[in-house]
């Protein structure tokens, strides 16, 4: 079906040209997406679901200057690039968090000291926690945080996409978090 008939029955709700368009496009999308953020990511068929929605919204402003497909498909990595995106703030907040609850607070010279063993306990509670994490996750914080490698560095050592990198660190560090505040709640640290 040309693309210029497919959006006139597309945009005249023909149930038969969405199911046609639906079909047709679907699979290739989905590939892309398992590319981008990682094979079997779980937010990949989310993102082509979101793809064909903003398609059905935008139709109306579609202006034949690249395929229908084309334009399904930029949009498409628009979202997988957003989702990438949203990934990287919440490692980056994750960090912060682990960085403050271990980072020196504002205390006076006098406690310093003090100040110092307490980090050093914290230090010491967040690597028994990591140990408690599985391989997969101590690998990954390991070749980030103590081998200081950047994603990408870690993506081609550990033969994955960049986007599963992220979205796996992110799930780690978001673990080792919840595993020392669970700890710190507990008073294990003492």
């Amino acid at each position: 079906m040309e693309d210029r008939e497919l959006v006139q029955k597309l945009l005249a709700k023909d149930e038969t040209a969405e199911k046609y368009f639906f079909l047709t496009y679907r699979d290739r999308l989905c590939k892309a997406c398992y590319y981008l953020l990682g094979y079997g990511d779980s937010e990949a068929e989310d993102v082509t679901q979101e793809a064909f929605l903003a398609v059905f919204r935008q139709l109306h402003e579609f202006e034949f200057r690249s395929s229908l497909f084309h334009w399904l498909f930029r949009i498409c990595m628009n979202l997988c690039y957003d989702r990438i995106r949203q990934r990287q703030r919440q490692i980056v907040r994750v960090e912060e968090e682990l960085e403050n609850l271990i980072g020196p607070s504002s205390i006076e010279h006098d406690f310093r000291k003090e100040e110092d063993t307490e980090k050093h306990r914290l230090m010491q509670l967040i690597e028994t926690q990591r140990e408690t994490l599985g391989d997969p996750c101590q690998s990954l914080i390991k070749l980030r945080d103590d081998e200081s490698k950047s994603y990408a560095a870690i993506a081609e050592t550990l033969k994955i996409p960049i986007g599963t990198v992220m979205s796996r660190l992110s799930r780690c560090k978001e673990a080792l978090r919840q595993l020392v505040l669970s700890a710190l709640r507990e008073g294990s640290h003492a």
